[in-house]
């Protein structure tokens, strides 16, 4: 079971690449929850502190003393208007308790989208507070402003004006060179235990997580074994370098009322870099849409699957009327086992765009959001032991 990770409580009794449509959340029992199970490979445990004296990495002391600071508490006040006994609408508030980073001196702060916004990612909260940690140990609250939110990679950008002392943005990293084994961080509050560090590695990267909206996922996901649970969404995974490679967003437990049994999922930086941008520029983010779901494609799955190539994406399914649909690209048309996972074979295998080869989802995922939706982008695809050309007029998902 995929959960969110913000915490959200009920109040009162009255009442998102940009490319692929390939996508993450963690919370209690709430409308947020979200049944999708995905594989999940996890290595073994390391903290961040087994790298090697003089490696240049930091200890997690450091990195809380460089980091912390930067993190913030996020509440917000989420209403939803329903029907009652009496056919008469009927308002219900509750307040959603995640994490969240400063990313500048501007006052802009990195959080997930389901931390403030209802279910779907829809209805964005117009009462939000982020607490900053003060050096004394406590903490002050400050009003915020969402200044967007994006269902489809669920990412969202508050906006606070507070004295510039109190800002200490975060170091961006960049998520394309995170490796397996890598040592992580995480700083958020769980459970409301504000401004609190667990470590541990990356178990495995590229993986796909539910988006907020239905039908919709978000590529590229960290997973890590690293404890994140309910009050975690929003808050930064970090690198050995204090560097944010990642938001985290949610957890892989067995029951609604699981915490974390080592399995979370991040959703990449570099995604989230892109997505805050355009928030940041016009308030929204248009997705340059493409229309497949796939599998990224390595050497070992090569041999076990008998591909003819080693690397690109295996395409599983093509949606109908999609710019893949249209442009005659082909989906999977057979299942097959293999080391108790489940794989649709016999569909394309895109090995290259606008002739730059493919190795990587993300290699796929970024070429697609550097365009425009109208633009055509030229796909190299092996089918049926043969490499062809496809022209595919890309368009824009819609955010239903």
């Amino acid at each position: 079971m995929r959960r969110l990770l913000s915490r959200v409580a009920p109040l009162t009794v009255a009442a998102v690449c940009g490319g692929l449509i390939a996508m993450l959340a963690a919370g209690r029992a709430t409308t947020h929850e979200v049944t999708t199970v995905t594989r999940v490979i996890q290595a073994g445990a390391q903290n961040v502190t087994d790298h090697p004296a003089g490696s240049g990495a930091l200890t997690p002391a450091e990195i809380y003393r460089q980091d912390a600071p930067g993190v913030v508490v996020v509440r917000a006040i989420l209403t939803t208007t329903t029907t009652n006994l009496f056919g008469l609408p009927q308002k219900t508030s509750e307040e959603a308790l995640g994490s969240g980073f400063v990313i500048d001196g501007s006052g802009h702060i990195l959080t997930n989208a389901h931390v403030v916004t209802n279910a779907g990612g829809h209805g964005v909260s117009r009462q939000v507070t982020v607490s900053f940690q003060n050096p004394d140990g406590g903490s002050t609250a400050y009003p915020a402003k969402v200044l967007g939110a994006d269902p489809l990679t669920d990412v969202a950008v508050l906006k606070v004006s507070v004295p510039a002392s109190v800002l200490r943005p975060l170091p961006l990293g960049n998520s394309r060179t995170v490796q397996v084994g890598d040592p992580v961080a995480a700083i958020g509050n769980p459970l409301n235990e504000e401004w609190t560090i667990t470590t541990g590695i990356v178990s495995a990267i590229n993986r796909t997580i539910d988006s907020l909206q239905q039908g919709h996922n978000i590529p590229g996901a960290i997973q890590t074994d690293a404890a994140i649970n309910h009050g975690n969404s929003g808050g930064p995974l970090i690198d050995s370098q204090g560097r944010v490679i990642g938001i985290t967003s949610q957890i892989l437990a067995p029951t609604a009322d699981s915490g974390s049994i080592g399995i979370g999922f991040a959703v990449p930086i570099d995604l989230a870099r892109q997505v805050a941008r355009e928030i940041i520029a016009t308030g929204k983010v248009e997705h340059t849409y493409l229309g497949i779901r796939g599998e990224q494609v390595t050497a070992q799955l090569a041999h076990d699957l008998n591909l003819p190539v080693d690397h690109g994406v295996l395409i599983a399914q093509v949606e109908r009327n999609s710019p893949a649909w249209r442009a005659g690209l082909h989906g999977g048309t057979t299942t097959a086992m293999i080391g108790g996972y489940s794989y649709t074979l016999g569909g394309d295998v895109i090995v290259s765009i606008d002739g730059i080869q493919v190795y990587q989802f993300s290699d796929l995922t970024d070429a697609i959001a550097a365009k425009h939706a109208g633009q055509t982008v030229t796909l190299g695809v092996e089918r049926d032991g043969h490499e062809r050309t496809v022209t595919v007029t890309l368009g824009e998902s819609t955010q239903d």
